[in-house]
């Protein structure tokens, strides 16, 4: 298929805007589209064609190379995708200017050549690139993911307009246009449909996956009654970025917060993942309105697991700014979940006074298990809970569970007929953060005071080598979110020591380790390349080359095209003769076939005639629709067959 005049350069244009490079897009096109201009085209053998689309391959392949690397190999490749029409423009362009406008195939796949190396019959067709080229045009735009009916639109009118030169001649320009508006309609309508279930179907995907992995918006395994000592890793998951006045604010990172407690494990109900919808520049994303203007920010760098995690966020965050994600999912309870396909991710959370994206206590909130029930109860009576404000009741739970210990071994097993949390607040009176995040959970239900298990990360550990707090995977905590007032307040009831006594069972070599992950850190987060004089030196070397190999070629002199009409040229075959014969004999109906026809005519014709006609018919066909065309002979044969039966008209 040919392409319209000037509909490569219309397509580079949308691809410009759509990407949000449309200068590049309008330079890409104009100088795409100047050759119909010029009086002279290059003499360009299967040689030069190959050289040129090998170089413009290794063009792309460098520039993916780059893009990966600085940018990770998901995202670096979705970004090449984009630059992939300028990166192979030469090819194209190499197409436009030489005398055949066509490019021998073999100049597109190097097997191809070999084989002709080693079998020189082997045919080698000239092809027309400028149709698949418009293909991979349209389809670099739509990588840009910009949400919208200008893309569907901008689509249907590139596909109409290459179309209109190949649209059947026996057919009405309305009959035409309506079934391809009906087809546009089809397909729009299409295309909501399958984004509406692929949104449903990832939703599905999203909570199935996320359950009875770490971190699960739906579940915590805690553990609570596990016998010896829990296992402690030094990796550095996240680094944060923020001024000594907001150090406080970091303390405590929310990842997942819980509202049922079952055997030792603590249940979301009710509290199913919902979609965010991102802001104009796809980088920032609402959680809840705020009360006032943004009062703090910070800057937060995490390492996720696949490209998919919850994102660790200090409380109150109404909105995060800066975070590069294809999706974003928040429940009721506070769990934000991102799929953003790098194992990196840099995002800024920040928030205002009395804003939150947390959901005010549900009955769930309230409800201590029968199996805690006596004990906490208990407990509870004995602070006099119920009989003081809900401020000091937090302050009396906290009070009361500093005089326990904290330690990550247990020796015995919880007693026969007790639990683990019932047997911490009687007798043990040691335990870790769940023990504890889980018993002030219950003991403020037990005051009346809802209360949620919240899980997420201590920010304690500052690092003088990268200027920022780093938190490691055994940095790991829980606490508990007590609803005081009208809003959710933490509440921390681990003993502070425990970041001391987890500390001293770093490895010695712990600081020696920390340089080589800040070494990898820098690595995986250098900025974004970006094209200084040497690169621009490269590139402009390469730009010569290119030349050198483009126009080195035989220069010979532009055919002069000015009588021949553009729909001539548009479609192969359209000087046919045979044209000239339906007009003569009998013009054929809309929608009759060939073969219809000649049967048709065959009835006034005599035998020698009807067989002349139907070689004529062959050779048309041919002509036509044959991508090598016909020989020289065959042209003047068809020519000779057809001015036979409408000899006025040749």
């Amino acid at each position: 298929m040919i392409t319209p005049p000037f509909l490569v350069g219309a397509a580079l244009a949308f691809w410009g805007w759509q990407t949000g490079h449309l200068p590049v897009g309008i330079a890409l096109g104009a100088v795409l589209e100047a050759p119909r201009y010029f009086r002279v085209r290059l003499d360009l053998g299967a040689a030069e064609h190959a050289r040129i689309a090998d170089l413009s391959t290794i063009a792309f392949v460098t520039l993916t190379g780059l893009l990966a690397a600085n940018q990770g190999i998901s995202r670096g490749i979705l970004q090449a995708f984009i630059w992939a029409p300028a990166a192979l423009a030469p090819i194209l362009f190499a197409q436009q200017i030489s005398e055949s406008g066509r490019i021998p195939l073999s100049a597109l796949f190097r097997y191809m050549r070999k084989l002709r190396r080693q079998n020189p019959e082997i045919k080698d067709p000239p092809v027309d690139a400028s149709a698949v080229y418009l293909a991979l045009t349209v389809l670099a735009a739509g990588v840009a993911n910009v949400r919208g009916p200008a893309f569907y639109a901008g689509v249907v009118i590139a596909a109409t307009w290459a179309l209109s030169v190949v649209r059947p001649r026996h057919s009405s320009l309305a009959a035409w246009a309506l079934m391809l508006a009906l087809a546009a309609g089809a397909g729009y309508a299409g295309q909501v449909a399958l984004a509406e279930l692929q949104a449903q179907i990832e939703s599905w995907a999203v909570d199935f996956n996320m359950r009875g992995v770490d971190a699960d918006p739906y579940r915590s395994v805690t553990e609570i009654g596990s016998l010896g000592r829990l296992k402690q890793y030094d990796a550095i998951l996240l680094r944060v970025y923020a001024a000594e006045s907001d150090a406080a604010r970091v303390k405590l990172l929310h990842r997942a917060s819980y509202n049922t407690y079952s055997g030792t494990s603590w249940l979301a109900r009710e509290s199913a993942m919902q979609p965010v919808e991102s802001e104009a520049d796809n980088t920032s994303w609402q959680l809840a309105a705020p009360a006032a203007a943004p009062a703090w920010h910070v800057r937060i760098v995490a390492r996720i697991d696949r490209g998919k995690g919850l994102l660790p966020l200090p409380a109150d965050t109404t909105r995060i700014t800066g975070l590069a994600a294809v999706s974003l999912r928040r429940n009721a309870l506070g769990a934000v979940h991102a799929d953003a396909g790098a194992d990196w991710l840099q995002y800024q959370p920040e928030g205002g006074a009395g804003g939150t994206a947390n959901a005010p206590p549900s009955p769930a909130d309230s409800i201590v298990p029968a199996a805690e029930r006596e004990v906490f109860e208990r407990v509870a009576a004995a602070l006099r809970l119920r009989e003081v404000a809900a401020d000091e009741a937090l302050r009396r739970i906290e009070n009361y569970l500093a005089g326990f210990t904290y330690s990550l071994f247990r020796e015995h097993a919880v007693p026969k007929g007790e639990t683990a949390l019932g047997e911490f607040l009687k007798s043990t009176r040691s335990g870790h953060c769940e023990y504890f995040a889980a018993a002030a959970t219950l003991l403020l239900r037990a005051a009346g005071i809802p209360a949620r298990y919240a899980t997420g990360y201590a920010v304690m550990e500052r690092s003088a080598l990268e200027d920022a707090f780093v938190v490691r995977s055994r940095h790991a905590h829980a606490w508990t979110r007590a609803w005081i007032g009208d809003r959710w307040v933490d509440l921390d009831a681990t003993p502070p020591a425990w970041f001391t006594e987890e500390s001293r069972e770093a490895p010695f070599w712990q600081g020696l380790a920390d340089l080589a992950r800040w070494a990898s850190f820098r690595w995986f987060m250098r900025a974004e390349f970006k094209a200084g004089d040497a690169w621009y030196g490269v590139l402009a070397v390469l730009a010569l080359f290119l030349g050198w190999r483009m126009f080195g070629g035989r220069r010979v002199a532009r055919k002069d095209i000015s009588t021949t009409s553009i729909a001539q040229i548009a479609r192969p075959g359209e000087d046919s003769e045979f044209y000239a014969v339906e007009k003569s004999l009998a013009p054929r109906a809309p929608g009759e076939t060939h073969a219809d026809w000649l049967e048709r005519v065959s009835l006034t014709l005599p035998q020698p005639g009807l067989n002349q006609l139907r070689e004529a018919l062959r050779l048309h066909q041919r002509y036509r629709f044959d991508p090598q065309g016909i020989a020289v002979a065959e042209r003047e044969r068809l020519r000779e067959l057809c001015c036979a039966f409408a000899r006025p008209m040749c």
